[in-house]
């Protein structure tokens, strides 16, 4: 077992901020619980679902939001609007938008099927049980494929 296989999702997630971190305004933004809730769960689907914070990989999350968790489609929009999630988008180029918007498109499907193939759907709220468990087991519990 590499080490990879052992990182834990708290460990994912400490790596993630880190790697992003000029993208993380919202941990210090004056914000409701709720909206700071939302932006939690979210960064945790972006590390549990392997996508980056591209326009490809926003977009991926959404699908793995919406067909593979407990939140599913009309609570994501209206909490994602509350949590004003949109700051990222506005530092695409318009060459990675067409980019990405074109691989993003042929790959919704595939995300649809493995997220309607998983065992459960992940938990949004309430996710913080798993924080110490290594993402391998999380994602063999649920039958994530990545």
């Amino acid at each position: 077992m590499s080490t990879e296989e052992k990182i834990t999702l708290r460990a994912g997630l400490e790596q993630f901020y880190k790697e992003n971190e000029e993208y993380f305004g919202h941990h210090d933004l004056a914000m409701s619980d709720k909206a700071k809730a939302f932006l939690e769960a979210h960064d945790a689907a972006h590390v549990l679902f392997d996508c980056d914070i591209s326009l490809f990989g926003e977009g991926s999350v959404k699908i793995w939001t919406i067909f593979g968790t407990t939140l599913g489609f009309w609570k994501h929009i209206s909490e994602y609007k509350e949590a004003q999630a949109f700051e990222l988008a506005r530092t695409f180029s318009f060459w990675h938008v067409v980019n990405n918007t074109f691989k993003f498109l042929f790959t919704i499907p595939k995300l649809i099927y493995r997220a309607k193939r998983m065992n459960k759907p992940w938990p949004w709220l309430g996710f913080e049980s798993y924080l110490d468990t290594p993402i391998n087991e999380i994602r063999k519990e649920y039958n994530i494929t990545v």
